[in-house]
């Protein structure tokens, strides 16, 4: 039989409700459907070398944005971002029913900035202008290093020699943090990386390459670290994870994060070092580089500091030093 257009019959539009859009088979829980914003945020984290607490961080405050709003990315403008960063600052209470600080609210707001540059980047043809642009973070004092006097380390080396099995692998971890290293670089680190003098990181923060020389007496240690693991029977090639886990369940496998945060805080309490944590030891470097007259931005290239900003907290306590030492030189008395 031919149908001619005007023969067809008339198309009816069926409106379907909540149930119809969900298939599901007798007894099944029918589950909601998948945001496909949050799709996206999954696929941004998963894209970017996050540190375990950024990734944490990232992902907490890019969730509580996608229940505040509901607009797709591509209808998103600056005014919708301002009043988010307005309802940070005047709804959202913490635990104890106290506003955001400051910095809580920044970094809201920084993880915003962060995912609506890589969206505009990776999916133009969804979102061409980024809506982040021209909201401001709040004007927060830039925090003092928390730097480790001369004498916490002293006390770091000693309560490392009253540690037991891992003794070892702590005392080359704690020379390796020494350097600078941020405790998700050290993970990533494998025998390979360390080639007598300089440990090479491939896979940083910043995503820029960065060669981090070692002093002798931390070269020694960790050398030694290496061949006594050889001589337990251990086959050490150069993907061979450079620091190794003593845990029961995950004993010979790679050193993980959290791992190293545990071993940490085991040397702080028995160091007597209240919160001692592997950014205790960044710290420490970055300042001590600036002390000994190293150039700021050599010091910055040393630790992988791609924030100038990020990095004055080094500098102010420097530049004090070298104003007191040029006020004695100056009167005529000796620098203590």
């Amino acid at each position: 039989m031919n149908y001619s257009a005007d023969s067809l019959p008339e198309i009816k539009l069926i409106p379907l409700n909540d149930e119809a859009l969900h298939f599901t088979q007798p007894g099944e829980t029918r589950r909601p459907p998948t945001d496909i914003r949050w799709v996206k945020v999954l696929e941004f984290l998963r894209s970017n070398n996050l540190a375990p607490n950024s990734r944490k961080l990232y992902e907490r405050e890019l969730k509580r944005f996608l229940a505040w709003s509901e607009l797709h990315y591509h209808e998103l403008r600056p005014r919708h971002c301002a009043l988010y960063k307005e309802y940070l600052r005047d709804e959202i209470r913490t635990d104890a029913g106290k506003p955001l600080s400051k910095s809580s609210i920044n970094a809201g707001i920084a993880a915003l900035k962060s995912f609506f540059k890589w969206m505009c980047y990776t999916y133009p043809d969804i979102i061409a202008t980024n809506p982040t642009l021209g909201i401001k973070l709040e004007k927060v004092p830039l925090p003092p290093a928390q730097s480790l006097t001369p004498e916490q380390m002293e006390q770091v080396w000693s309560a490392l020699e009253l540690l037991g099995e891992t003794k070892q692998r702590d005392t080359a971890l704690v020379h390796i943090l020494s350097h600078g290293l941020r405790a998700g670089e050290v993970v990533q680190l494998n025998v390979g990386s360390f080639d007598g003098k300089l440990l090479f990181l491939p896979d940083t923060k910043t995503n820029e390459p960065r060669l981090v020389p070692l002093r002798k007496d931390s070269r020694e240690v960790l050398a030694e670290y290496l061949r006594s693991r050889e001589q337990q029977g251990e086959v050490l090639n150069s993907l061979s994870p450079l620091m190794i886990s003593h845990h029961a369940s995950y004993k010979g496998e790679r050193l993980s994060y959290h791992g190293i945060y545990f071993a940490v805080e085991k040397i702080g309490e028995i160091a007597h070092i209240e919160d001692l944590h592997p950014h205790s030891f960044r710290h420490t470097y970055a300042t001590d580089l600036l002390l000994l007259g190293v150039d700021p931005s050599h010091a910055r290239k040393l630790t992988g500091h791609q924030s100038e900003k990020a990095f004055r907290r080094y500098t102010l306590r420097s530049e004090q030093s070298a104003a007191i030492a040029a006020y004695y030189r100056a009167i005529g008395e000796e620098v203590e």
